[in-house]
């Protein structure tokens, strides 16, 4: 609880003593005063990326989806990254064409310095990223919004703000073993339950970005495949299980038994069958390209691999406004 500054003082002084009516441009005056000291969150509803590229008119608008601050805790240098939304490239060519243009998955991670582009297409050997210098763009940045909040303390906080619809945002912080550097990621949380008999809850939300941090640098830009794709699902404030993205061979999943009553709408295939199919596709013939480039070919990215990360969360639930 903040305590009250002398401004809110005074407004309390002539309500008490009778000085005319409690406008509601006192309420939001005294509002105001008592949110100094309110923890913040990144509004990302009404957060924003922004780019205009060489040699066009166009402003481009891209929607925040996850916030990554890259801290040196002894100088107190950071660096700051903003994940957009995904889109699609769309079809190019003139006719338009699937063989000659397929269209990726698109996201573009934004920094002071670079501009990080991901592009993913089914075939993880047809991805193609980049990072690309901001001066070859126009202008680039980000506007991102930020509104009082409260920190849920506990589950059944949790549940109740679930449960009253409230917007939650968490922040999860890894550091380095030497405890000298670290980076911190804000995200909504867009996927949660509460269990009031049990008093747990569970985050599953997505997607946001990783780095190591052992290995992450305040003031040396990262590569573009240091940054790893995740999703993370965690039940309390101390540990976060990480589904990181990697290449995935598109037959994981085949031998998957659905239950009687929601049958598979093409059958599980047996381990057996999954062998001889792998055989005939990379053993026994000269392929054009190398095996492992063909083996490449027919994996996906996918959220395949599985780290249980030390970290430490804090969530937050940003409450309706009383005088909108």
């Amino acid at each position: 609880m903040c305590s009250l500054t002398l401004g809110a003082d005074n407004i309390l002084a002539g309500i008490i003593a009778g000085e005319g009516a409690f406008s509601r441009r006192q309420w939001l005056a005294l509002s105001r005063e008592f949110m100094v000291e309110q923890p913040t969150v990144t509004d990302f509803a009404r957060s924003f990326c922004f780019y205009v590229p060489q040699g066009h008119t166009i402003w481009v608008r891209i929607q925040a989806e996850c916030f990554c601050e890259v801290v040196d805790y002894t100088s107190g240098e950071s660096d700051k990254y903003v994940l957009g939304v995904r889109t699609q490239t769309g079809l190019r060519t003139d006719p338009p064409s699937d063989a000659l243009d397929p269209g990726y998955d698109f996201w573009m991670t934004f920094s002071k310095k670079h501009i990080f582009v991901r592009r993913t297409h089914a075939s993880a050997h047809t991805n193609n990223p980049t990072r690309v210098p901001v001066e070859e763009f126009v202008t680039t940045g980000w506007r991102l919004r930020s509104t009082p909040a409260r920190q849920l303390q506990n589950p059944a906080e949790i549940l109740q703000a679930l449960q009253d619809g409230l917007l939650i945002v968490a922040r999860t912080e890894f550091i380095s073993s030497d405890r000298s550097r670290g980076y911190r990621i804000e995200y909504p949380v867009k996927w949660a339950d509460g269990d009031a008999v049990k008093d747990a809850f569970r985050v599953e939300t997505g997607p946001v970005l990783l780095l190591d941090p052992e290995k992450v640098r305040a003031g040396v830009p990262p590569e573009f495949d240091d940054f790893r794709w995740a999703y993370l699902d965690y039940h309390g404030f101390d540990e976060v299980r990480c589904m990181i993205e990697r290449p995935t061979s598109i037959l994981t999943g085949a031998t998957y038994p659905a239950s009687a009553d929601t049958p598979r709408r093409h059958p599980a295939m047996t381990d057996e069958q999954i062998t001889a199919i792998r055989d005939r596709l990379f053993k026994g013939w000269e392929s054009p390209i190398p095996h492992d480039e063909l083996e490449r070919l027919l994996e996906t990215n996918h959220s395949s691999d599985l780290a249980y990360l030390p970290a430490t969360t804090a969530m937050f639930a940003v409450d309706d406004d009383p005088f909108g």
